[in-house]
Order: structure tokens, then C-alpha cells, then sequence
């Protein structure tokens, strides 16, 4: 069975995503090891987000260690007390680039990078971007293949000189229940709920939810997930209901009307295959999302808008008294089969 290191860029239980799901799924087939950053001052009740594997070593992330010679070299270290015997390792996955510098030069096994964001537009300094920068492209040069989430992302690795090593595995969906589409009945509702689940950082659209507030007397937005660099306007029909464990989604949003995507398309949003949006699929709910190339395969499902009018459409169509659903079942159960977390691993299973 063939050892695989797993390194981690973020607190492996944080809001659970693509690195939590490709982990464990490996786990199955592999002997996994997990090193993940250990957040210092992470919110307690994150730390029941997800189950620990058997295998996992946290380790503590420094303050300021992509920025700081010596915090650097303090990170260094605790990450030593697992490099130390790396080449016990078959295979090295690296889900940041900047995980990188933490390799030594010596490993000879293979090392596979797996490209889930622009890391580069998610940084806001310019001296750290300098670095992931240079660092992504020696990771790329250095890896035997490159996995990215979407066409962008791809584009970018290979432009990066993993043209013929690079490949496109979009994120998906884990088919533990599938919610049948349902018609929502609102002739004498007081009120209309519009929720939405996952991380809520600087790209999310709050002025647009606000402006839409103003025109729809009856309606009103449950948000649940992390706060990141931004903050939830307090209003008196926008509820930030905290963080939620995965497999209790269901039970807080089974009473939405419909669920929503509200993000401001930056560079950051542009690269991104949003996994929340084949979770809402298959919630069977209607669904609102801002429009950008990445999302055109949701199409069948999804109320799309460019700008504050067509969000208004949007609002307009999914308020409609109808006893018809947005999407029938069985398209609803076969776009989930085709893009199903299983099909996912089947092919990266198959270039492992």
C-alpha cells in the first residue's frame, strides 16, 4: 500500500472542503498521513467540524510566517518532527504552494500539487504574492502531476510549465442523502427565506443584499459559516446563524425557500468551481448565483445574474406561486452522479 504525506494549508477542521474530502477518500485506498496547520486562536466550535483521521500530526501555525524570517524559521522546525522522515512516503500531496518550502530538496518520491485557488489574489500582501509566485512555479516544475478545480486554475499551472502534467479535477458533490426538488408554497407567507452555507470572507456581496432588502419587505437571508476578513451587516432580516457541522446542513436549511451564492466576481471568485452549488443542487432547492464562466455547467439549475437588476429578476422568479419545480428529478440525479466526489477520486486514482 503506498504511503502518501498529505500536507494540509489549512486547519483540518475548518469548514469542511475539497482537501477535508480528498483525504479522507484517499484514506481508503492508501496509507495517509494528514499534517495540517493548527490555527492558535480558531473559534472552539470549529473544532467538531470534521472527524479525525487516524493518521494526522497538527501543527501550530505561526503568526506572520509567511512574512517573517523568524517565524518562518520557528515553522520550519515544527514541521521538521515530520520531514525529518519523509522519505518513508511514497507520494507528497501538496494542497498550498507555499506548503513547498517545507520539503526537503532531497525527497526523490513523487509529489503531486493539487491547485484549488489563486493563491496569489487571495493574498493581500505584496511580498508574501512575490513568494507564493516563485514558489507555486518551482512546485509545479518539481511535481510528477498537477491536479487544478477549474479551467482557470488549469490554464494558470500550465502556463506555469505543467503543461503536460496538469489536469482538470473539478470539485463535486458526496452523495451522503439527495433531497428530491419540491415547490415551495408561499401564497400567505409573511416571510421568504433566502439561506446560504459556507465561508462568508471579503468577496461576499452584502450591498447587494442590502439593496435587495429595501425592495422586498418579506425577505430575509440566514447565513450560516466562518467569518473572514469581513464583517455581517446587522440588519434586522440578515440572521449570521455561526458556524455549522456538515452533516447537520440539512436539517438548518430544509425550511429556506431557496439558497443563494451572492459573491462579488473577483480574480479569486473567477478561478473557483463552487462546491456550495452542488450541495444546493442537491438539496432539490432553487438556487441563485452570480454568473461567471466557471458556473455555466449549472445552468439547468440555477438562476444566474450579472448585476443588481437581474439579481432582482432572480428574486422576482424564485417568489413566483408555481406548483412546478425549477429542475425535475431525474436531472437532478444524474448532474449529481456525473459530478459526484466518487467519479472525482476514480480519476485521480487512476494517475495516482
Amino acid at each position: 500500500m503506498k504511503k502518501i504525506l498529505y500536507l494540509m494549508g489549512i486547519d483540518w477542521y475548518w469548514i469542511k472542503q475539497r482537501p477535508q474530502i480528498i483525504a479522507e477518500m484517499l484514506n481508503k485506498d492508501y496509507d495517509v498521513t494528514v499534517a495540517y496547520y493548527k490555527e492558535l486562536f480558531v473559534k472552539q466550535s470549529l473544532r467538531k467540524n470534521n472527524d479525525e483521521l487516524e493518521k494526522s500530526i497538527s501543527i501550530s501555525a505561526i503568526p506572520y510566517r509567511d512574512k517573517n524570517k523568524i517565524a518562518y524559521a520557528i515553522q520550519k522546525l515544527l514541521f521538521h518532527r515530520i520531514m525529518k522522515n519523509v522519505k518513508q512516503f511514497d507520494i507528497v500531496w501538496i494542497s498550498h504552494p507555499l506548503l513547498y518550502r517545507y520539503l526537503p530538496p532531497n525527497y526523490d518520491g513523487k509529489v503531486i500539487y493539487d491547485c484549488m485557488d489563486n493563491h496569489e489574489a487571495l493574498c493581500n500582501d505584496k511580498e508574501i504574492c512575490k513568494t507564493i509566485k516563485k514558489t507555486e512555479q518551482q512546485l509545479v516544475k518539481r511535481a510528477d502531476i498537477v491536479f487544478a478545480s477549474s479551467t482557470g486554475l488549469l490554464k494558470k499551472v500550465q502556463n506555469l510549465g505543467g503543461q503536460t502534467k496538469s489536469i482538470l479535477i473539478r470539485n463535486g458533490f458526496i452523495a451522503d442523502h439527495i433531497y428530491p426538488p419540491e415547490p415551495v408554497r408561499h401564497e400567505d407567507k409573511a416571510k421568504y427565506k433566502i439561506g446560504y452555507f459556507g465561508t462568508i470572507a471579503e468577496w461576499f456581496d452584502f450591498d447587494l443584499l442590502l439593496k435587495s432588502l429595501d425592495n422586498y419587505p418579506n425577505l430575509e437571508y440566514y447565513l450560516w459559516g466562518p467569518i473572514s476578513n469581513t464583517e455581517v451587516p446587522k440588519h434586522q432580516r440578515i440572521h449570521w446563524k455561526g458556524g455549522i457541522e456538515h452533516n447537520k446542513l440539512w436539517e438548518n436549511v430544509k425550511e429556506m425557500d431557496a439558497l443563494i451564492m451572492p459573491f462579488k466576481v473577483n480574480d479569486i471568485i473567477r478561478d473557483v468551481d463552487p462546491v456550495k452549488l452542488y450541495e444546493y443542487i442537491s438539496m432539490g432547492k432553487k438556487v441563485i448565483s452570480v454568473k461567471y464562466p466557471e458556473v455555466s455547467g449549472f445552468s439547468t439549475f440555477t438562476h444566474f445574474y450579472k448585476n443588481e437588476k437581474e439579481f432582482y429578476t432572480c428574486i422576482d422568479e424564485v417568489m413566483k406561486i408555481t406548483d412546478d419545480t425549477d429542475y425535475k428529478l431525474n436531472e437532478q440525479l444524474e448532474f449529481l452522479k456525473e459530478n459526484s466526489w466518487d467519479i472525482r477520486y476514480n480519476k485521480i486514482k487512476q494517475y495516482i
